[in-house]
């Protein structure tokens, strides 16, 4: 039972911090990017990074940096690979300026946690290059990959899409039909990178942040369509069933009405004594 009731408490925290995030979406910016394939990182090095994309959660206006960007303004578009670490350089100073002017707002990404893909990566990144970057606090990082788990529980998605693409994020783009050209997967971005296509790895990366954008909306809207079933996300202890009809709305109005009508019931009692009082 303790087990249970912890989980719907930290259910019932995630819902409030989606909702949170919602009520201040101004302020919050869905995140991604796209390095080298981790397959084929043979050194053992730090993983070249391609682009980055932050998609503004109220708006919608989105701000990028990439090595095709990079390499455009230093004019050295027909040989970005030569100048692959001027040009790299150049795209994680701008992510990281940005990242520092906006310190305070809160980032949505999809399990960017460790320091083989995450906020901690690409600071590793900057710091090889001879860059300083700027470190967000953990508290302004939301991470929907693993809150879709406390929402909805291990079971929300499949880990292999109906149609064979390989995880969670491509089956709930599948199931709720959200549009998803050119999106590539982890073989297609390996692909894209060792033939230098960083065009192609761009567009994937902004086209992720409009796909978490939409995840979110729908979250937040209480209309993502999952495999989960009521024993996935409540479990079968009784307080699970008490949780679900507090936030039932037929529920929320019979409790209104009936606080309503005992209200006007004392009101009534008091009436009646005052009145006594001067008759």
């Amino acid at each position: 039972m303790s087990s249970e009731l912890s989980r719907i408490k930290e259910r019932a925290a995630t819902r409030e911090m989606v909702n949170k995030i919602f009520d201040n979406a101004i302020r919050s910016y869905l995140i991604h990017y796209s390095c080298q394939s981790f397959y084929e990182n043979f050194t053992g090095g730090s993983l070249r990074v391609t682009s980055i994309a932050v998609r503004n959660l109220k708006s919608g206006q989105t701000k990028s940096w990439s090595l095709h960007k990079s390499a455009e303004l230093a004019g050295q578009l027909d040989n970005i690979q030569e100048n692959i670490d001027q040009n790299e350089y150049a795209m994680l100073a701008g992510y990281f300026e940005f990242l520092e002017a906006h310190r305070d707002a809160t980032y949505i990404h999809w399990n960017m946690r460790d320091e083989n893909f995450g906020f901690a990566a690409l600071e590793h990144c900057f710091t090889v290059l001879r860059g300083k970057p700027y470190i967000l606090s953990d508290d302004r990082k939301f991470d929907l990959a693993r809150e879709l788990v406390t929402l909805y529980g291990r079971n929300y998605a499949p880990h292999i899409s109906p149609t064979g693409r390989k995880g969670r994020l491509m089956s709930i783009v599948e199931l709720n039909r959200i549009a998803d050209i050119d999106a590539l997967q982890g073989a297609e971005e390996a692909e894209a990178y060792n033939h230098s296509e960083y065009l192609r790895l761009h567009r994937s990366t902004l086209r992720k942040v409009d796909i978490f954008a939409n995840i979110f909306d729908r979250v937040h809207g209480k209309d993502l369509k999952t495999n989960a079933n009521f024993m996935d996300i409540y479990g079968v202890h009784p307080v699970a069933i008490i949780e679900v009809a507090k936030s039932h709305p037929a529920v929320t109005a019979i409790i209104f009405c009936a606080t309503f009508g005992v209200a006007l019931l004392n009101y009534g009692k008091i009436f009646t004594a005052v009145k006594t009082l001067f008759v």
